[in-house]
């Protein structure tokens, strides 16, 4: 019973962003088009605790690979760490922490110069 219940949320979670995107490129994106109230729940609920669990399994993936990312980082341009460290850490936790209540994706990248 379990297994169907997390798989029909996962399944809403799955449909839910669907509609998102494509309601988002039917219409052009602006700053006050970005928000959508229907989507504060889902984010609140949803999407928040899997950024947040995304960040914490980012971060100890990057602790794991940290030999492997030394290693690579002898070669020139010597910014192995920085750019493991965006992909893993800083994205996922922009998106969980930076990110406006309500708005479905991060303007940019999702840096937190995009930010503002």
């Amino acid at each position: 019973m379990k297994k169907y219940l997390l798989l029909s949320l996962f399944c809403c979670c799955f449909f839910t962003q669907q509609l998102q995107a494509k309601e988002n490129s039917a219409k052009k994106t602006t700053e006050a088009s970005d928000y959508n109230p229907l989507f504060v729940p889902f984010d609140l609920l949803i999407f928040r605790p899997i950024g947040l669990a995304t960040t914490v399994a980012g971060t100890a993936l990057f602790i794991a690979m940290s030999p492997i990312t030394a290693l690579s980082s002898i070669a020139p341009p010597h910014d192995a760490f920085a750019r493991v460290a965006d992909v893993f850490i800083v994205v996922p936790a922009t998106y969980t922490f930076l990110r406006p209540m309500g708005k479905v994706l991060c303007p940019g990248d999702c840096r937190p110069e995009d930010i503002k």
